[in-house]
């Protein structure tokens, strides 16, 4: 099954063409790799996936939804995209960034519950990552 899915999806910039009829379904549950050189529209892809980049034809889906019609918030607790970057902001430690997922479930700007640590906890744990939290 697939949450999330792309039909005859048309992106770009301005008047260019990156991406065009691309058919896409990222099936639920599974590690899903996007590879192709460079230029090829790889993180243009995530970009419109994640609702960063409209698209100029065809649709979008989350859940069944177009993402075009699902609030900001609705598709922040859904998606989360972190950018490749070669830098790392100082003093900010794995279990920090772990954390910045769960924003869009708090109210205001409430501090992290009980559900939101068990969360991260989980995060971390089936991602192997739980010995890295306070690097």
């Amino acid at each position: 099954m697939s949450r999330l899915s792309g039909e005859q999806v048309k992106i770009g910039y301005g008047d260019s063409t990156i991406i065009n009829n691309l058919d896409v379904a990222i099936p639920d549950g599974k590690v899903t790799s996007i590879i192709g050189p460079n230029g090829c529209g790889k993180s243009t892809l995530l970009k419109a996936l994640s609702r960063l980049l409209s698209i100029k034809e065809g649709k979008i889906n989350l859940d069944g939804k177009s993402i075009h019609a699902t609030s900001t918030k609705e598709i922040a607790k859904k998606i989360a995209i972190l950018p490749q970057s070669p830098e790392v902001p100082d003093g900010l430690t794995v279990g920090e960034l772990v954390s910045y997922g769960r924003f869009p479930h708090q109210k205001g700007f409430g501090r992290l519950t009980a559900e939101d640590k068990k969360e991260i906890d989980w995060a971390l744990s089936v991602t192997g990552t739980s010995e890295f939290r306070h690097r």
